[in-house]
């Protein structure tokens, strides 16, 4: 029923009809609340870990290009969440397959638009160059919605990827993390089903 409709069938009786006006008025501004809190939370982040490479072309001439042009595989980390404690910001924590590290992404933890990043390794340490803050983390950069940092790894994580991952004659030339706020980077079914 239409609330018109309503007003008519209640009009005789005025206090029923503040009661409704009161019941309208008062379910449309806990929607717009609803709304406003969720566009204050930090954008959703996507994140993934991408093993650059090039292949060794084989059967060449002597003077043709020996490689092939740079390419990359990748994994994608867990989706975005909202702070458990309710907080206005935005989290993602996980590992991917082919690497023994704990990725501790947030953004608006510390103020709005700071990004922080820290790898850790198996003991729980950070990494070489980590953790990272970024304030205001989408100024200054090429493309303001998305971020890359490089991965140290060692010979034996190379090894590994290059064994695990990548095809006979590819090798690993270099791992990211690329995180992205974008409709573009975030339309691609984050995380990918496995």
């Amino acid at each position: 029923m239409g609330i018109t409709k309503l007003l008519m069938v209640i009009g005789a009786h005025s206090w029923m009809r503040a009661l409704a006006c009161l019941t309208v008025v008062g379910s449309s501004s806990l929607a717009a609340t609803a709304k406003d809190e969720a566009a204050a939370v930090a954008p959703t982040l996507a994140c993934e870990i991408r093993y650059h490479f090039r292949e060794r072309l084989e059967g060449v001439k002597a003077d043709a290009k020996k490689f092939s042009a740079p390419a990359y595989e990748k994994e994608a980390l867990p989706q975005s969440m909202v702070a458990a404690n309710g907080a206005q910001w935005r989290l993602v924590q996980g590992r991917v397959a082919h690497l023994p590290y704990l990725f501790v992404i947030k953004l608006g933890a510390k103020s709005a638009g700071t990004l922080e990043v820290n790898i850790l390794d198996g003991d729980g340490k950070p990494l070489d160059g980590y953790p990272q803050t970024i304030v205001h983390a989408s100024a200054g950069a090429a493309n303001p919605s998305r971020r890359e940092f490089e991965i140290p790894i060692n010979d034996a994580i190379r090894k590994s990827v290059e064994k695990t991952l990548l095809k006979k004659n590819q090798f690993l030339t270099s791992v990211s993390l690329t995180i992205a706020v974008d409709d573009d980077f975030l339309s691609r079914n984050f995380p990918k089903a496995r």
